[in-house]
């Protein structure tokens, strides 16, 4: 039925007026699902009710071969795994029992072509009929002639997002941590001319990481080219988030790039619903973001099954601190945190809507936080930023 609706839209409405529809579709649907996971009524009726991520989002390794400097992994002290085939199909397989469709192979750190079993996760993702979308960014370095000759081979169910960090060596190796400029360009390009070679059905887009004004040169024309021949896609952003403190601002600046204005925090990050992950050793962290140090833990699929673990108390635990301000250290000055209340219901009638979809009736003033502890302290107030899944 979904999809019966996706192919009309496509065909009837414009690209703007599809891109507002499936926004407003997306937030509805985050709504609906956690006032569902809030409600006495429906858990008694239904049974613990789950959330309902936009894609699994799963952790083949946490292994990077790159030092971003607006990335984490620098500093990552967890253990560096590789998640074993058995883990990744029971998770994949527990998903789309689920009625979900979408897989994100990009973890919170590390790059897919360090991950030994890349291309039997890929070729398991596309044996299953009921995947509609599987992806990975990728800083491309070790994505090497046979590799992209083995990628080309998929349909468009796959879709690659290139990392690029700079349009000259000097300020690619700056932003990327490494030296290898020449490395990332040869494979960018050789993907783009593979795909046009084989008229491959995979997507391609370049994502830019680039100081403002960078973009320039043989390089960027040749991408633009691409584009215009709807070839890739090129997407940039303009300022970097601080993963949840562990980025500082000034190390941002140093390498040319602007730090993202902290936002509002009011109730819970939509992430909490959207994108839990499947750490590479099995467990289940509830942010698939900026948790680098996996500090969310919510359950661990040796153990229990994917959706019980979507339903359990952990996870109910952290929506419930996120919606009362008492945030983990994790999130509190995270500069990615995105409220699931869209932007037109943090004004002024911000606690009415808390009180019909969080379930906090205001009579009660400040409760006990969930732990039994301290009442949690007063959110921050800075300036808001928009919803992104």
């Amino acid at each position: 039925m979904n999809s019966t609706i996706r192919s009309i839209a496509r065909t009837v409405l414009p690209k703007t007026a599809r891109h507002k529809l499936a926004a407003l579709y997306e937030w509805g649907g985050v709504l609906a699902n956690y006032s569902m996971m809030r409600s006495s009524i429906a858990n008694a009726l239904f049974g613990p009710i789950s959330a309902r991520p936009n894609a699994l989002y799963i952790e083949g390794t946490n292994i990077c071969n790159a030092r971003c400097v607006f990335c984490a992994y620098p500093q990552m002290e967890r253990p560096k795994v590789v998640m074993s085939m058995d883990v990744f199909r029971s998770a994949i397989d527990q998903h789309l029992a689920m009625g979900s469709t979408e897989v994100d192979l990009t973890p919170i750190v590390g790059d897919p072509f360090v991950d030994r079993f890349l291309f039997e996760r890929l070729d398991y993702l596309a044996s299953k009929h009921e995947v509609q979308g599987y992806h990975f960014y990728s800083n491309v370095i070790l994505m090497k002639p046979e590799v992209i000759e083995r990628l080309v081979k998929y349909d468009e169910r796959l879709s690659i997002f290139c990392s690029f960090g700079g349009f000259d060596r000097e300020t690619y190796h700056r932003v990327m941590g490494v030296d290898k400029f020449d490395e990332a360009v040869t494979a960018i390009r050789g993907l783009i001319e593979a795909k046009v070679r084989t008229n491959s059905r995979i997507r391609v887009q370049v994502n830019l990481r680039t100081p403002l004004g960078n973009p320039q040169g043989e390089f960027w024309d040749y991408l633009r080219s691409m584009r215009d021949r709807d070839v890739i896609s090129i997407d940039s952003i303009e300022d970097f988030d601080n993963w949840g403190g562990d980025i500082t601002d000034e190390t941002l600046r140093g390498a040319g790039l602007v730090p993202k204005p902290p936002p509002v925090h009011r109730g819970p990050c939509h992430r909490l619903i959207t994108s839990p992950v499947v750490l590479a050793d099995g467990r289940v962290n509830a942010c698939a973001c900026r948790d680098v140090e996996a500090t969310l833990i919510i359950g661990d699929l040796k153990k229990d099954s994917l959706k019980d673990i979507l339903a359990g108390p952990k996870l109910r635990e952290y929506l419930v601190r996120h919606e009362r301000g008492d945030f983990p250290e994790a999130c509190k000055t995270c500069t990615r945190y995105d409220s699931l209340y869209p932007k037109w219901m943090r004004g002024p009638l911000w606690k009415f809507f808390q009180w019909i979809i969080g379930g906090f009736p205001s009579s009660r003033g400040r409760d006990s936080a969930p732990d039994g502890g301290a009442p949690p302290h007063k959110p921050r107030e800075t300036a808001a930023t928009g919803f992104k899944a």
